[in-house]
């Protein structure tokens, strides 16, 4: 499932809606609801700003990365300068 497929589900579940009530409010079918949830399916962005607005949560919420995978990225690129800056050191240590 990916992440905005899993979102989706998860924020439907979390407003207590079934497929077939979220589809009802999008005016849609519960296939649609299912074909999105199981990457059958991207929906419009105007139908993400619509399950957006009834399960109350902001539009980044369905496009925000895993906080786990932020802070390793973050962490990578930290450790990656490090790296550069000890390269450029031992670059003018060479090349006085």
């Amino acid at each position: 499932m990916t992440n905005i497929s899993k979102k989706i589900k998860d924020a439907r579940v979390e407003a207590k809606f079934s497929q077939g009530d979220l589809a009802g409010h999008l005016k849609l079918s519960d296939k649609s609801i299912s074909a999105y949830e199981s990457q059958r399916a991207v929906p419009p962005i105007d139908v993400l700003k619509k399950i957006a607005s009834l399960t109350n949560k902001p539009i980044s919420y369905f496009f925000d990365q895993d906080e786990k995978k932020d802070t390793t990225l973050r962490r990578v690129e930290s450790k990656l300068k490090e790296i550069e800056s000890l390269f450029n050191d031992i670059k003018h240590l060479l090349h006085p």
